[in-house]
């Protein structure tokens, strides 16, 4: 069977073509979250009227599914306080006021050599690569991304639904996939990327490899873009290169580009690639892993895309800490938004602080101005059929959002609530323009929480 006969999801207008990044300055002032990923928060290693240099380690934790955090700019420590991170959570957070000269710490030059090339990581041991991405605080570039440390590493117990007789069954990693396809366009910040494969692109995609102990490496290239410079490089090394759509969403998701690209299906609803297999890396993530082993420097920048509608859409190269609203006004942003979305249009949240930091979770920001803000109603679903053609995990979104609605939510769960991806297709085909994933996230929330008060 074809994949895209049985395929559902929605057909979304074409990303445009991304211009190379532009380098952002950096701003006077950073707010440096001690969490930016999924997992343990850090604490500080700084206090406040501290001077700091860039690369300078200013929160960390012994806890392993945690990140080290890194000064973005030389400066002054000017407070340790609470701040509202992207998600709108009240994080600890480092703020820095930068002195404008920009100078890196003195203990990064007694750190091991750079690599040099790609053949020298790959007759490194992948317990000393593991060690040095640790060190450098790495985070998957993606919401509520894993440190990179923990992405790679095997999991510490194997889920329930590989336990055959009693006996854990655990199946190695055998397949890398490197994305170069973003999950929600117009937000695309692996787009903007397709121009920047060189040294560093196949040092970090060799480390990838070598640590995860994947033989197989497969580039997931956007159909219709320019990826000459990654196709040659995917020759050269003798990895796979498929063409996505992204037009055909939510084709690019994890799981369903696992099932797309290996034919193996991620076991659900608590299952991830690695279980089959199988680990995702966005192409932004391996540009970091290749510059933190070409420098033997943490990575200080996020590639951040702005798009909607704003005067200059475009993908930037920011400090990590730098304030939204900073780079909406470097693109050029409305005067007055009427939604900042964090993430991208289907898929994202919306911001309601712009002075909220950019982190390694974030991507980018979708722009919309008043008058293009879509409104929920109260209104009955009228039973038309429309999100059941379209739930591409085959759900029945309409049963699901009434039960959430009235608080159901055993019932709910018992019809497969968990296995939402929530990717919004429901809600984006909807007449009666119900809130559908504001329901489903409510209903697995308060289904999580019930289980783990019992």
């Amino acid at each position: 069977m074809k994949f895209s006969s049985w395929f559902k999801g929605i057909r979304l207008p074409r990303p445009p073509m991304a211009a190379p990044p532009v380098e952002m300055p950096a701003p006077e002032k950073v707010f440096l979250p001690l969490r930016q990923h999924r997992g343990a928060v850090a604490e500080p290693r700084v206090e406040p009227g501290q001077a700091v240099k860039m690369g300078q380690v200013v929160g960390a934790s012994e806890e392993f599914e945690s990140a080290t955090v890194h000064a973005t700019v030389s400066g002054k420590v000017e407070a340790i306080k609470q701040v509202s991170d992207p998600a709108g959570q009240l994080v600890p957070t480092v703020v820095i006021a930068s002195d404008g000269a920009d100078a890196w710490a003195a203990e990064l030059a007694e750190l091991e050599a750079p690599f040099n090339s790609a053949a020298a990581v790959t007759q490194t041991r992948p317990s000393r690569l593991l060690k040095r991405l640790r060190e450098s605080g790495l985070v998957r570039a993606a919401v509520q991304g894993r440190p990179l440390h923990v992405e790679l590493s095997p999991p510490m117990a194997p889920q329930s639904y590989l336990y055959m007789t009693g006996i854990p069954v655990m199946r190695p990693l055998d397949t890398l996939i490197i994305k170069a396809v973003d999950n929600d366009p117009p937000v695309s910040p692996n787009l903007a990327c397709l121009s920047l494969a060189g040294m560093q692109l196949e040092m970090g995609v060799a480390a990838l490899a070598r640590i995860s102990g994947a033989r197989r490496v497969i580039l997931a290239l956007p159909a219709g873009a320019d990826s000459s410079g990654l196709l040659a490089l995917a020759r050269a090394n003798q990895w796979e290169a498929v063409a996505v759509s992204q037009t055909h969403y939510p084709y690019t998701l994890d799981n369903l580009l696992v099932l797309r690209l290996t034919g193996r299906e991620v076991p659900s609803p608590y299952g991830e690639p690695r279980d089959v297999g199988v680990v995702v890396e966005p192409l932004i993530t391996a540009l970091d892993v290749g510059q933190v082993l070409a420098s033997g420097r943490p990575v200080l920048e996020r590639l951040f895309s702005v798009s909607g509608q704003v005067n200059k859409p475009q993908t930037f190269r920011v400090r990590l800490g730098t304030p939204i609203g900073q780079v909406l006004q470097a693109a050029g942003g409305p005067s007055k938004a009427g939604k900042i979305i964090v993430g991208g249009p289907m898929m994202g949240l919306a911001q309601y602080d712009p002075h909220a930091p950019v982190t390694r979770e974030t991507e980018g920001v979708f722009v919309q101005a008043p008058a293009s803000v879509q409104h929920f109603t109260d209104q009955p679903c009228i039973h038309c059929g429309r999100c059941v053609s379209v739930c591409p995990v085959n759900l029945v979104p309409s049963d699901l959002g009434k039960l959430c609605e009235f608080q159901h939510f055993e019932a709910a769960a018992e019809k497969d609530l968990l296995s939402c991806i929530e990717c919004g297709c429901c809600a984006y085909v909807c007449p009666s323009r119900r809130p559908m994933v504001h329901y489903l996230r409510h209903g697995k929330s308060e289904v999580l929480a019930r289980r783990m008060e019992s």
